[in-house]
Parts: C-alpha cells; sequence; structure tokens
C-alpha cells in the first residue's frame, strides 16, 4: 500500500506541474507555466519577459514607465504631464509578497500580499525602483539624473500610499544640486522588522 500511495501522490503532483499548477500553503495554485494567468487587461502572462519589459516569473521589470502600465502610448498612466519622463528607464523588482509569481486565490490575477498561502489582496514585503533619464532645464540644457528607491509595506498609516514608507532613496542629479543618499529608515536591508511593520 505505501508504494502504491506514493506512486499516486507522484503521479498526482505530475499532472499539477503539468497543468500549471503547485501548492502553496496547502491550496493549489496556477502558475504563468500554466497558460492562463493574465494582466489587468486580460492579455495572457508570459514566461520571461514581455513585451513591455515585465518578467513576473523573476518579479522583474525593465523597461520605461510608458511601457510600465502595459499601453505603449508614450505616457505614463495616460497622464499628458508624462510625457516629459515617459521615456526614462525604470527597473522594478519586488519580493513574492508584493507580487507572487501564482494564482493561489482563483481570480486569474497573480496574488497580490501571498503570505504563507494565504492571498491579503494587497501588496505587502518590498519593491525596489530604480530610474535612470534625461530632462531639459530652464536654461534649455539636457540634464540627466538617476533615482532609487526601496519601499516597503508597514501597514495603515504609512506615509506613502496610506500603507508604505520609502526607507531608502538615492538621488542623484548634479544640475540640481543633489548627490547620493538622501534617505535611509532602520538598518540596510528591506524591512523595518520581520513583520514589515512600525509596531
Amino acid at each position: 500500500m505505501g508504494t502504491r500511495f506514493l506512486t499516486v501522490v507522484v503521479t498526482v503532483l505530475a499532472a499539477l506541474v503539468a497543468a500549471g499548477a503547485g501548492v502553496a500553503g496547502g491550496g493549489l495554485c496556477t502558475t504563468i507555466r500554466g497558460g492562463t494567468l493574465t494582466d489587468k487587461f486580460d492579455n495572457p502572462l508570459v514566461l520571461g519577459y514581455d513585451q513591455f519589459g515585465y518578467n513576473y516569473q523573476a518579479h522583474m521589470f525593465n523597461g520605461t514607465y510608458d511601457s510600465s502600465d502595459r499601453v505603449l502610448d508614450g505616457l505614463y498612466q495616460a497622464d499628458p504631464a508624462s510625457a516629459d519622463y515617459a521615456d526614462d528607464s525604470l527597473i522594478m523588482k519586488w519580493s513574492d509578497a508584493w507580487i507572487a509569481n501564482v494564482d493561489c486565490n482563483g481570480d486569474t490575477k497573480l496574488d497580490r500580499g501571498l503570505v504563507d498561502g494565504v492571498v491579503g489582496g494587497i501588496s505587502k514585503g518590498w519593491l525596489t525602483n530604480q530610474n535612470e533619464g534625461d530632462y531639459t532645464d530652464l536654461d534649455g540644457v539636457v540634464q540627466h539624473y538617476t533615482y532609487f528607491a526601496k519601499i516597503v509595506w508597514v501597514g495603515p498609516g504609512g506615509s506613502l500610499w496610506g500603507q508604505y514608507k520609502i526607507i531608502q532613496e538615492v538621488y542623484n542629479d548634479p544640475a540640481a544640486g543633489i548627490h547620493g543618499l538622501q534617505l535611509m529608515v532602520g538598518a540596510p536591508g528591506f524591512g523595518l522588522n520581520d513583520g514589515w511593520t512600525t509596531n
């Protein structure tokens, strides 16, 4: 009986992997490999980088502000004021709790706030933003800047978007006289404490 049971378990797990599903927190989760997960516009997600610069499997984005909203229109979030920076380089990396690379709640979207197999519905964990670009100053001279930020979920009351906090900021814009580390909260890393909260 032991060998037969093990054979059945291995066969079922192999079938789940072939179908693009995995087990997380005791539940059945759909993976990107399965081909049924979609973005906010219901376009299928793919393994590796897509046309916009997202690699959801690797928790990474490498593109521009324009492509980060998954609409290639020369703008960021359809805002005409973004035309000056929409083509600036943007690299993002995030933890599994920010945006997982699986769907465990069955809505065909990647889970946000997936912690210990439970989907919270809002991004938790951490995200980094690294941008670089050029702008024309008031004298008509093209200037270059770089920016990097670490963002963590801290719960309600956070200073960024109501639940998040920037814990490190590095900004270089020589024309504006800005150089290096601008902000650092706590020790190096991505969390204020083990629970990602300030409590």
